[in-house]
């Protein structure tokens, strides 16, 4: 008996003796009481009057505790009346509630009053304690997990949200990936296409064969923009953007060198740039001959109109290069390179830069003075120069070949009896400084060329001999001829020892 006596109390023990003083476990069985007859009861329960101590040790009998709060609180006029039952006609009339997007939240009943102070006290401060710590949970919580705020407002622009099985603006997942496929395909179409142009004009696939010629003049050098412009026009290129990018890429600038080259169609850039070379086999050249005792001035007039390069560009190109034969000459004349210009037949590039031009020239003169004539120089008491300008002075003064030796003996003659021949007197110089003119001999000129007036031999040659009068200025005839006067009826020179004989000569010809 005391065994289940002690059962059916042990849910009052715990109620008596819980902090609460059992109000958990009185809302558990009195679920359906009002707040306030439950605070009533509470207090009964919390007063002086009442002693858990007592109340431990007597039998409780649960079912008579339970009928006789039950009985309490039929007897307030508080408690609930039982809800009468509500036809269909009048459940279909009763509205829908509203429904309410930003719920009010009440405010927790008020904490009961104890009389006794003490127990307020320790009730409140326990509450207090409780409360902090819900508070912290209650903070903790919505910090991990805030709550969305919805806001009643028509004029909010919301993203609906996407579906799912939906995927790029709102299309299902197939119709997405079709899409990106099209676009990726359609990019790499237009992107092979785009190489595949680039690879046509680069390469040079498909071009038809044909030769043409494209002139690139000294002032086209290193201009990428104006040798594209030109590729371009010839119909050697197709894109000139492509090849400027090209050429900037390759270096083509610095390759490239002035001239008339005849290129093909079929030539890649590679090739282009190579065929406008100045060692390129594609260059267009022309022959040209230089006569002999042509001046430096006629030799650049003549180069200038075949087409090889301006006159100016060649005149106003100072040669620098260690060639033996140019030691000590002139450099400070007009033509430093006069005399050394060798009369000969030339293949030169059209459109040829003056350093080109030059380059073949001395070459040729280079390999003109073998090994012979050079043996002849160092052993001459003249050097290489004044035999050059020796040379220069008989070509000019010879009729023919057949007097070049005589001429030269005549020259030597004068020269190393200088005490009674001082002067030379030759025309051929006067007429050089007089710019070529020859139809008026002014002896009184006063010009270092003037050999009537100047002693030895002029300051520079006043032509380019041919080999014949370089052989015979190295290897003169001996003679004692000291003049020489044209023959009219034979169109060649008479030579005389003494001034008297020639002087005979000059009065026969009245």
């Amino acid at each position: 008996m005391n065994k289940k006596n002690n059962d059916d109390t042990n849910w009052l023990d715990d109620l008596l003796t819980s902090s609460d003083y059992g109000e958990d476990a009185i809302r558990d069985i009195a679920g359906e009481v009002e707040d306030l007859e439950f605070e009533r009861i509470l207090r009964e329960a919390k007063s002086s009057k009442w002693d858990p101590e007592d109340e431990l040790t007597a039998d409780i009998d649960e079912d008579s505790l339970l009928e006789e709060i039950k009985g309490e609180l039929s007897e307030d006029p508080a408690a609930e009346a039982p809800e009468e039952e509500l036809s269909a006609e009048e459940l279909a009339d009763i509205p829908e509630p509203p429904i309410v997007l930003n719920p009010v939240i009440t405010a927790p009943p008020p904490r009961p009053a104890f009389e006794d102070p003490e127990i307020a006290a320790t009730v409140n401060l326990e509450d207090d304690e409780e409360d902090y710590l819900e508070d912290e949970e209650e903070e903790e919580y919505y910090e991990e997990e805030p709550e969305e705020e919805y806001y009643d407002d028509p004029d909010r622009k919301v993203r609906p949200k996407r579906k799912n099985g939906y995927g790029l603006f709102g299309l299902p997942h197939l119709a997405s990936v079709f899409i990106w496929v099209a676009i990726v395909a359609v990019c790499g179409l237009s992107l092979g296409r785009l190489l595949w142009i680039c690879a046509t004009d680069v390469l040079a696939l498909g071009w038809e064969d044909r030769v043409t010629t494209i002139t690139i003049t000294a002032s086209d050098v290193g201009n990428v923009d104006a040798i594209a412009d030109k590729l371009y026009n010839a119909g050697l290129i197709k894109y000139r953007e492509l090849f400027r990018f090209y050429a900037s890429l390759s270096s083509a600038d610095e390759k490239i060198s002035a001239g008339t080259f005849e290129l093909n169609t079929k030539f890649d850039y590679n090739a282009l740039v190579k065929g406008m070379s100045a060692t390129s086999s594609y260059r267009e050249s022309k022959r040209v001959t230089i006569p002999e005792g042509y001046t430096c001035a006629q030799i650049f007039d003549l180069l200038e109109k075949e087409g090889i390069c301006s006159a100016a560009e060649l005149k106003a190109y100072r040669v620098q290069s260690d060639y033996w034969f140019l030691e000590g000459s002139n450099t400070s004349a007009e033509y430093p390179l006069e005399g050394f210009l060798f009369p000969d037949t030339y293949n030169f590039y059209i459109g040829d830069t003056p350093q080109g031009v030059f380059r073949r020239l001395l070459a040729r003169y280079d390999e003109m003075l073998t090994d012979e004539l050079k043996e002849y120089v160092q052993t001459s008491k003249y050097s290489l120069y004044e035999i050059m300008i020796i040379a220069s002075m008989i070509e000019k003064e010879s009729a023919g070949s057949s007097e070049n030796y005589d001429i030269s003996s005549v020259i030597y003659n004068r020269l190393n009896n200088a005490d009674e021949f001082p002067f030379l007197d030759i025309d051929a110089t006067i007429v050089y400084a007089q710019g070529g003119k020859n139809d008026v001999i002014d002896k009184e000129l006063d010009s270092p060329y003037n050999t009537y007036k100047y002693k030895g031999l002029p300051p520079t040659p006043i032509c380019n001999p041919s080999l014949l009068s370089i052989q015979a200025a190295l290897a003169p005839t001996e003679t004692k001829y000291y003049f020489y006067a044209l023959d009219p009826s034979t169109g060649l020179h008479h030579f005389s020892k003494t001034y008297k004989e020639h002087q005979d000569f000059l009065n026969s010809l009245k």
